[in-house]
């Protein structure tokens, strides 16, 4: 009887709903992931403010940025999509180079973000039908 009781998780229709924007950075140089989330918070906190900023809940997924291609991917909720677009097309300077922010698409799963706009392939693709 001395079991830990986690908390009850929340029921799908309950939780955030959230969007995936798929960019690129077009540049001369190579944009680091350090780099490139310094000035997007920076974009963020000076167009939407703290506490738009903070509603907005965004996150730059690391694991899915590649410094080869300059892809990746930023997690935000449903409905700040649009204010989260906008401070990315304000961003023109990166480091010491000058960047565009080119929006590939807006998806509502991680799974078709990388199908769609990442390239990455599930193995029922090499599959011989």
């Amino acid at each position: 009887m001395n079991e830990e009781k986690s908390p009850k998780k929340l029921p799908p229709s309950l939780r955030l709903k959230k969007r995936y924007i798929i960019f690129e950075v077009i540049s001369e140089q190579q944009i680091e992931y350090g780099e490139l989330v310094s000035v997007v918070w920076n974009s963020l906190l000076s167009l939407l403010g703290d506490a738009g900023a903070s509603e907005a809940r965004v996150w730059i997924i690391q694991n899915l940025y590649d410094n080869k291609n300059q892809r990746g991917v930023i997690r935000c909720k449903h409905d700040s999509v649009e204010e989260v677009r906008s401070s990315l097309a304000l961003i023109n300077i990166i480091g010491e180079g000058k960047v565009i922010i080119k929006i590939l698409g807006v998806t509502g799963t991680i799974k078709s973000a990388k199908s769609k706009y990442l390239g990455f392939r599930s193995l029922m693709d090499f599959s011989g039908d």
